[in-house]
Order: structure tokens, then sequence, then C-alpha cells
């Protein structure tokens, strides 16, 4: 007979215990999967297309403040002259002048002046603006600004501070020196770096490294001072901190045996694949050629003549290999000078990666430094010396009518010319003697302009000026949430 009481109680303890494991069992394996099906419905949400997701181009939105620049010009250089670009209304601009900067290594200070109103269709002298001049915009003021300096055989650049831009072949011994003068129009200090590219790579120069720039102040640097260096090299300037416009005065000196003689280096902001410079002039002594190659590869440059007529590689056109972080300088003292170079206005540079570059040469003994064209698409102006000038076009991606429209001191239309161009060949356009600025109009293609402005007679020589894009509309970056 069998005790049931005895059995019992040790089977219904072994059940209780089997249930309670079977349900700890349970709320572990919820525990796990929970998180495992949220990430998975996560995971297959984040599949779906999302219209913010990936990199995001800038949106525009009117712009309320403006700051151009001008340098210090050569020891007679004139005073600056504002106007507009077309169909902008304008109104009153701050102005603030330091003296003319005097020696090549000094610092000045720029103090605030009268202000000026320069309103559509209208040009403005600044008083007293020989030395270091910054023009400064708020509201609807600020669009479409654009100042110049006179001067007939070296004339520099008046443009807004930049961050991030080449100055190639730039030299810093007794015969081919160059001074940069850095402006910091903003009420804190500034720091600059300027990286140094040789013919082998990057050259260590510590003393080139946190260079501070006083508020309002003007700094020059005489690399042969401070930096000395047989060879030329490419200087890579960025800004660490504020803001600051930069100015290459270059000086090449035969050592006693010609004519000393002062040019502006044009900067290269954006190091590209293909470049044009323009104005090249015909038959040039010292014919150089200098490209830097930013990357961390060797690139590859071929290089082609732009003409009136069309855009070709010569049969005897150089080889040129560029190292990575490095500099080469190419002669085309022969190429340029022979039957193959009549009629030659640019050099086009295509390259198997972004590649900086410029141009010297002598022009009746005068120095004419050149850098690529920044492409125009909007309406542009540029303010010229009076005297003789040509402008010269290029760039065109496609066939395009360019509006070029003329005025004298006073605002006064002087002619107005309409220009046909086309892709691969360039185009020269006399100006009027009397101009003081001249307008640039393209909006079916984007087209690159330099103005030439020869001199003759005892000082007889060439400068250049490019055409650049005016500030019209601020570029806001699309922040994108991370995660």
């Amino acid at each position: 007979m069998t005790d049931q009481s005895g059995q019992s109680p040790k089977a219904t303890g072994r059940r209780a215990s089997t249930g309670r494991e079977r349900r700890i069992d349970l709320l572990v394996a919820l525990a796990i999967l929970a998180p495992a099906v949220v990430a998975i419905s996560v995971g297959l949400i984040g599949r779906e297309d999302n219209p913010v997701g990936g990199p995001q181009a800038p949106t525009t939105s009117a712009l309320t403040s403006a700051t151009v620049v001008c340098p210090s010009g050569l020891d007679d250089a004139g005073t600056v002259r504002v106007t507009r670009t077309p169909d902008v209304p304008g109104g009153k601009l701050a102005v603030a002048t330091a003296p003319r900067v005097r020696g090549n290594s000094a610092s000045v200070t720029t103090r605030q002046g009268k202000a000026i109103t320069v309103a559509q269709g209208s040009s403005v002298v600044v008083p007293v603006s020989n030395g270091p001049t910054v023009v400064d915009g708020r509201g609807r003021a600020a669009p479409g600004i654009v100042a110049g300096r006179e001067g007939r055989l070296a004339v520099p650049e008046c443009r807004a501070p930049s961050y991030d831009e080449w100055f190639v072949g730039i030299g810093a011994s007794a015969r081919h020196s160059t001074v940069v003068e850095l402006v910091n129009p903003d009420d804190g200090d500034a720091v600059v770096d300027l990286a140094l590219h040789g013919a082998t790579g990057p050259v260590e120069e510590p003393a080139l490294r946190g260079i501070e720039v006083p508020a309002h102040g003007v700094k020059r640097l005489d690399l042969a001072r401070v930096a000395p260096r047989e060879e030329a090299t490419a200087a890579h300037l960025t800004v660490v901190r504020g803001r600051v416009t930069a100015t290459a005065r270059t000086t090449w000196d035969p050592l006693g045996r010609g004519r000393v003689t002062t040019d502006f280096l044009p900067s290269d902001a954006d190091p590209a694949t293909s470049s044009l410079l323009l104005g090249i002039p015909d038959k040039p002594a010292q014919a150089t050629l200098y490209v830097a190659n930013p990357g961390d590869d060797e690139v590859r440059v071929s290089l082609r003549m732009v003409t009136e007529q069309a855009t070709f590689t010569p049969t005897n056109a150089p080889d040129i290999t560029v190292a990575a972080g490095a500099m080469e300088t190419v002669d085309l003292s022969k190429l340029l000078r022979g039957a193959v170079a009549k009629g030659v206005v640019g050099l086009e540079l295509e390259s198997t990666g972004p590649v900086a570059s410029s141009f010297l040469g002598l022009v009746d003994d005068d120095l004419v430094l050149l850098a690529p064209a920044p492409e125009v698409s909007e309406p542009a102006a540029v303010v010229v010396p009076t005297g003789a000038k040509t402008l010269v076009l290029g760039g065109a991606r496609k066939t395009a009518v360019v509006h070029v429209t003329s005025y004298d001191a006073r605002g006064r239309e002087l002619a107005k010319k309409q220009v046909e161009i086309g892709a691969d060949r360039a185009v020269t356009l006399a100006l009027p003697a009397q101009a003081t600025s001249v307008t640039v109009l393209s909006r079916a293609t984007p087209i690159g302009a330099v103005v030439l402005l020869p001199a003759g007679g005892r000082n007889a020589g060439l400068a250049t000026l490019r055409v650049r894009p005016a500030e019209l509309e601020a570029q806001i970056p699309v922040v994108i949430p991370a995660g």
C-alpha cells in the first residue's frame, strides 16, 4: 500500500520550484529581447529615405555685414575709390584708415574716419586713404561693395578677409623678395599661420607660425629677414583666429644689373584640377610658372595655351610633375617667346589633383605677377585707374554674351558693349581711358576676367587686376544634429 501522505509534499514542492524558475527565465528573455527589437526597429526606420539626411548645400540669406580691405599701395599710390556692383541700392559705409606703411617690417593701426555714402551707380573717393583702408557696410549697405586703388605699374587687390589661401612663388632672397602685409579689420586680435612648401615638400619655419595681428592692426613680414631662402616657395596662409586680409608685395631686384621693380602677387584661394591664368603678356622675359600641390599624392599637370581663336597644347609643352606637398618651378621663357606663343593671352592648367599656381614675367623690365582668375557668374565690378586698359575674358563653358559697361569718376556711363565669348577661347576688349570702374555681367556661363594696365614712357611696364565676385548674399551652412 502506497503512502500518499509521504509523497504528496515532495511532488508539490518540485512543481512550485519549477514554476518559479520558468517565470524567472521568461523575464530574463524579455529583458534581453526587448532592446534588440527596438534597435532593429530603429535600424529599419533609418533605412527609409530621409529628405534632410547627409551633407546639405549652404542656404543663402540677405547679406547684412561686409568688409573690404585695401592694402598699402606703392610709395606713389593714390587714394581708394569705392563703388557698387550693378543693381545694388547701396548706403552709408564706415571707413577706417591707417598712415602709409613705411618700411618692410613696420606695424601701424587703422583709425576710424568719416563715413562715406556709396549709392547705386555712384563712385566715391575715400579721403586720405594712401595707407591701408578698411571699408565696412551694415544692413542694406553691405551687399556689392567694390573698392580699388589708383596706380599704374602695380595695383593691389581690395578684397574681403580670407581664412585659407595660397601665395605661390613667393621669394625670400635678395633678388626675389616678398613682404606679406596682414590687415586685421576687427576689434579682437587675429592669429595667422604661414606654412611654406618648397621643391621637396613642406618647409619648417617656426617664425611663421602663430603670427599675431592686433585689433585694427596692420603688420608687415619681410620674408627675406624672417625666413630667408634662396629658392622660391609657396605659402599656405591659414587664419587660426579672427579675420585677416593678406597681401604679398613682391620685388624683383637684378642686383645692380637693371631695374628694381615691384608687383603684388595675387592669391589662389581655391586649388583646383582646372585653372586659368589670364593676362599673359606678349614675349615676357624670365617667364616662370609656379605650381604647388597641397595634396598627399603626386600630381601631373598639363599645360595649354589660350588665344582669341582657340585653346591648344603646344608640341613642346613641358611635362610637369609635382610631388606631394611640394612646389614645382617651370621655366616658360622659350615657350612664350617662340612663334607658337603668338596671340596667347592665357595659360590653362589641367591636373590629376588640385593645385595652386601663379605666373611671373618681366615686361620692359617691369615685374608682372598673375594667379588664376576667379569665376564670375553674377554681376561684378572692378575699380580701375585712368589711362589705357584692356579687358581679357576667358574660361567660358559655352557660347554666351557678356555685357561690359564702363563708368567715369562721376558715375556716368562711358561705353556699353556686348561681347560674344565661346568655350576654349578668349576675348579682348579695349576700355575707355577715362573709365574708373567697369561692370561685367555674364549670366549664361561663368567666366574669368582680368584688366591689363600698360604703361609707357620712362617707367614702361604692365599691371594686371582680376575682376573678383563681390559679396551679394550670406552663405549659411546647414547643421544636421548628430545621430
